[in-house]
C-alpha cells in the first residue's frame, strides 16, 4: 500500500509538473509525456485502494470497499482517455478530417473531455470513501487531504456541463479551459 501510494504521489506530481510545462510551451511531446502517466497511474491507484480496502477496520471496511470500487471504475476508462489521444489523436491513423478527430481531442467540450471528469468523479468518491477507513490519529491530515480531493466531484461533474464557459467565441478551449 505504502509503494502504491508513494507510486500515485509522484505520478500525480509528475503528470502536474508536466502539464504545466506543456500550458507554458506547448509541446505535443510534453502532452504525450503527461498523457503516458496518465495510462499507468489508475494501476497505481487502484493498488492503493486495495491496500486501503485490506487495511480498513472490520467497523470501517465498507467504506474501503466502496473506495476500492470507485478506483476499479475509475481505471479503465481513465487509462482509456489518455491511451486514444496518444494512439488515435496524435497519430491521426485513419486520416480522419480535423472536425472529426476534434471529438476525441482532449478539450473542454469535447465527449472525451466529459468522459474524463466522469471518470475522474470516481476517483474523487475513491478518496472520499478511503478518508473514512483512517481512524488513528496520525492520519488525520491525509484524511483531510481525501476528505477535500472527495468534494472536488462536485466541480469536477460539472465543469463539462460548464464547458462553454472555457470556450472562446470560435468554440475553442480558451486558456481558462486549459488551466482548469
Amino acid at each position: 500500500g505504502r509503494r502504491a501510494s508513494i507510486a500515485v504521489a509522484a505520478e500525480t506530481i509528475l503528470f502536474a509538473a508536466l502539464t504545466v510545462i506543456g500550458l507554458a510551451e506547448p509541446s505535443s511531446a510534453v502532452s504525450l509525456a503527461a498523457f503516458a502517466v496518465c495510462i499507468i497511474l489508475p494501476a497505481s491507484v487502484v493498488a492503493a485502494m486495495a491496500a486501503v480496502y485490506l487495511h480498513s477496520p472490520k467497523d470501517r471496511r465498507i467504506a474501503g470497499l466502496l473506495a476500492f470500487a470507485a478506483a476499479i471504475l475509475y481505471a479503465p476508462f481513465c487509462s482509456g482517455v489518455y491511451f486514444v489521444q496518444i494512439a488515435v489523436v496524435s497519430q491521426n491513423p485513419l486520416g480522419l478530417p480535423p472536425e472529426v478527430l476534434s471529438l476525441a481531442t482532449f478539450v473542454p467540450g469535447s465527449p472525451v473531455f466529459a468522459l474524463d471528469m466522469m471518470v475522474y468523479a470516481f476517483l474523487c468518491l475513491s478518496t472520499l470513501a478511503a478518508a473514512f477507513t483512517f481512524t488513528d490519529p496520525r492520519d488525520r491530515a491525509l484524511r483531510i487531504l481525501c476528505i477535500a480531493h472527495g468534494f472536488l466531484v462536485l466541480p469536477t461533474l460539472a465543469a463539462p456541463i460548464l464547458s462553454s464557459v472555457f470556450s472562446s467565441s470560435g468554440g475553442r478551449a480558451n486558456d481558462v479551459g486549459s488551466w482548469v
